[in-house]
């Protein structure tokens, strides 16, 4: 069955901005889309036995977005992850950063990055079908970040689960560009009671590498096989055995996975990212992507949370799958981050592909 796409009005935004919400329904799934940080607010589908809950982590109403600070389903920008010290070195002038913590390093775009900003959206024809489109103008020296950048984020759902989301963006000086989307999952759905736990779902991730990351949980610039650790996902294993064995890394993120997997060169070919399955709901989710990295978050971070319909989530109740570009990137020589030059296209997608298996 074809998408079919409602929009209402989600509220207006702190500084005065309307702010949008688009439903996509086509029967089996249903997304929600919040203007807000072009966020994945919501999505809903059965599990084997036909029932249809919430897999997604969002909020009811845009005050808990506009007050949240975990990056729930939002587009991260202008640089997804943490860069160092707040800077970093382009054309061979220092650029500044805002500072977002205690330790003087940035983090996801700054203290108002993309998951902070109000983007416009409009109903768009995709290959997929109809989408959505939303756009968002970056000014020059937002954050601290180079040149007038001009960013869509479409996304499509297609009948047999696709979420298809592109990101597109044009600057007006060179800079620095690394967008993705920090959605929370857990395929078992939002309990009420306060137990929802990722633990007993199944990962498989296809990388051999990683990159370790210091005290601060900044990206050092070493490159570690998996081997033989907690990290080595290659074959399906269970979330918690690696959690109930954490690996020395580990203890800079609080006890979980918050690590960035290397997945290949950037050279805008698809690659089979990670596939998630919970044995219990029969529900699965596999991760497709262009980027070259994919970050494997547990929500160990996580504080007590009250998401829509009275739902509460704690410390590794979910998991996100954040497809990237290297973390601090652009202050490690040999990374391949390369700057956005002005007027050159930058274009990335990625696919959540949503399955119930038997």
């Amino acid at each position: 069955m074809a998408v079919t796409i409602e929009v209402r009005d989600f509220g207006t935004s702190k500084d005065g901005k309307q702010v949008d919400y688009f439903t996509l329904d086509n029967n089996n799934y249903t997304v929600g889309l919040c203007g807000y940080g072009a966020t994945i607010s919501s999505v809903r589908y059965a599990d084997r036995d036909g029932n249809v809950d919430e897999v997604n982590f969002g909020f009811d109403d845009l005050t808990s977005y506009e007050a949240h600070t975990s990056s729930m389903g939002v587009t991260v920008g202008r640089y997804a992850n943490r860069i160092k010290n707040a800077q970093f070195v382009l054309n061979d002038q220092v650029v500044k950063l805002d500072v977002t913590n205690a330790a003087g390093h940035s983090a996801h775009g700054g203290l108002n990055g993309f998951g902070k900003q109000v983007f416009s959206g409009e109903i768009v024809e995709t290959a997929q079908g109809k989408g959505v489109q939303f756009t968002y103008i970056s000014a020059d020296g937002e954050a601290g970040y180079p040149g007038e950048l001009t960013l869509t984020v479409t996304y499509s759902l297609s009948d047999s689960g696709v979420l298809r989301y592109e990101y597109d963006a044009i600057s007006t000086k060179d800079t620095y560009i690394n967008i993705t989307n920090h959605a929370y999952f857990n395929l078992d759905g939002i309990k009420t009671d306060g137990s929802t736990n990722v633990t007993e779902h199944e990962i498989q991730l296809n990388s051999g590498f990683i990159t370790p990351l210091d005290g601060d949980s900044v990206c050092t610039g070493e490159v570690k096989p998996v081997g033989g650790t907690a990290f080595d996902l290659r074959q399906q294993v269970r979330i918690g055995d690696g959690l109930d064995n954490p690996h020395e890394l580990m203890k800079a993120t609080n006890g979980g996975y918050d690590i960035s997997y290397i997945l290949g060169v950037d050279d805008g070919q698809m690659k089979d990212g990670a596939y998630v399955y919970s044995a219990k709901s029969g529900r699965a989710m596999q991760v497709k992507t262009t980027q070259p990295c994919l970050q494997f978050y547990t929500n160990a971070n996580l504080r007590e949370t009250l998401l829509r319909d009275g739902k509460t989530v704690n410390k590794m109740a979910g998991f996100c799958l954040e497809a990237q570009d290297y973390p601090n990137g652009p202050n490690i020589a040999h990374f391949p981050t390369a700057p956005l030059r002005a007027g050159e296209k930058y274009h990335q997608v990625i696919e959540y592909i949503f399955t119930t298996e038997a």
